[in-house]
């Protein structure tokens, strides 16, 4: 098997070319090169290996580029819980955890939960939890519930907001990870891909600054950021997207000379949103989310699949709720994505999709960080701008055709439902982008 490839020739890059040109039959090898728009990124729809970025990279090594993990390419399944009453999430969070969920995203949608309840027969030495609360107090009480498995658990502070000294100090003891950078955020508002990672790492930046000024070291510090990062349905790019993001951050913090190799790795949620989803075509929804959850799956450490009807008016379905939690669980037990790892590693195209989107984000974080970073309000008011353009060519694109989805601005279904959207949350004061609500024109 080591001397496989001794039995083929050689093919230079120039050899393939004129191969290439062969095969095109008298058209010219630009018919091959394409232009992204919405990306503003070139690229070609062949690569060989002489234009290679990262031979020398395995998986585990600086930079972080093929990720952290050595052993197997195992995700957690996440699973969404939105807390109305402590006796109703109980009972979801061990109904989710018996179908195959091994990661519970606790939202707090309720003033003073009583925690105990909730998290009843919950044992969370054996999964990993998230938890969006609104206070240090609630966060203490969820410490000292997880006891010996805090370190299993995360907050979802998020780094754009203040959130005073007591969390500081409470999380310094705890050393739980608790500050989240919302990459996803300001996807769901239509950014590209390189403006998502930009945005992350300006915003993780200043987290490790004001950490850093707080007394955490850099090692500290860094254990108490992790990354919410949107998917979208562009397979390759999202795949190169998370690459990027562990590569350029693992430069951040190589910046403050850290003592272990650990903190050079990022903690990646992937969240399947609704940028894209239909609620007239629950099958096409079904393939775009397993599309999607294939990208993350590439590197993520764990995967959130978001019913697509969550922010419909009737509210999230048992079938798609089943479905959303199910598709990771496919991906693991039936196609085994969870043994390969860095499955991407050593494709030509994804490395150099990685090298171009990684080179645009560098650069804007580095123009956002020397105009004072994203906490300025000037800076984030150009992200902001930067973002509602984006946002703007992708809803020209669909409501024009120019980009099709099905189910959405083509072949919709014609057993149309009558559910409608309710508002998908914006965030940082922008509107979420939800191809769905669009206008669009007569279909054929």
């Amino acid at each position: 098997m080591n001397n496989l490839f001794q039995e083929f020739p050689s093919v230079n890059l120039a050899e393939w070319k004129d191969k290439i040109v062969k095969d095109l039959k008298g058209k010219e090898l630009s018919v091959l090169d394409f232009n992204d728009p919405i990306e503003e990124i070139d690229y070609r729809a062949f690569y060989h290996k002489e234009e290679r970025t990262d031979n020398d990279l395995t998986p585990g090594s600086f930079p972080a580029t093929r990720g952290s993990k050595t052993t197997n390419n195992d995700w957690s399944n996440g699973a969404l819980i939105i807390v109305m009453d402590e006796k109703q999430a109980n009972e979801k969070a061990l109904d989710l955890l018996m179908k195959g969920a091994d990661m519970l995203c606790f939202i707090s949608h309720k003033e003073n939960i009583d925690w105990d309840k909730v998290l009843n027969e919950v044992q969370l030495e054996y999964i990993r939890t998230q938890f969006v609360v609104d206070s240090a107090q609630e966060a203490e009480k969820i410490v000292s519930i997880a006891g010996t498995a805090k370190n299993r658990i995360s907050f979802c502070f998020d780094a754009m907001e203040s959130h005073g000294e007591d969390l500081i100090t409470l999380m310094k003891d705890s050393q739980t990870a608790t500050y989240v950078v919302n990459g996803y955020g300001v996807q769901r508002c239509g950014a590209n891909t390189w403006q998502e990672i930009a945005f992350c790492l300006s915003s993780g930046h200043e987290t490790l600054v004001k950490l850093i000024e707080a007394g955490f070291t850099i090692d500290e510090a860094a254990a108490q950021v992790h990354f919410h990062v949107g998917i979208g349905s562009n397979y390759f790019n999202e795949i190169a997207k998370l690459r990027s993001l562990r590569q350029l951050w693992s430069k951040v913090v190589a910046a403050y000379n850290p003592e272990h190799a650990c903190s050079y790795n990022s903690q990646i949620t992937a969240v399947i949103g609704h940028t894209n989803k239909s609620l007239r075509d629950p099958y096409t929804n079904l393939l775009r989310q397993t599309t999607e959850t294939m990208s993350a799956a590439s590197s993520a450490d764990a995967v959130l699949v978001l019913p697509y009807d969550l922010y419909s008016e009737n509210g999230s379905t048992e079938m798609a709720e089943r479905m959303a939690l199910n598709i990771s669980n496919l991906l693991k037990e039936e196609s085994y994505l969870h043994h390969v790892i860095d499955a991407p590693g050593g494709s030509y195209s994804v490395e150099q999709l990685t090298e171009k989107i990684g080179r645009k984000s560098w650069e804007r974080f580095q123009k956002m960080d020397a105009e004072g970073g994203v906490l300025n309000s000037d800076v984030l008011d150009a992200v902001k701008s930067e973002v509602e353009a984006t946002s703007s060519l992708r809803m020209e694109a669909y409501a024009s055709g120019k980009s099709t989805l099905i189910g959405v601005n083509k072949f919709p279904d014609p057993m149309e439902q009558t559910t409608k959207w309710n508002e998908v949350p914006g965030y940082l004061g922008m509107k979420a982008f939800v191809a769905d609500t669009i206008q669009k024109p007569e279909t054929v």
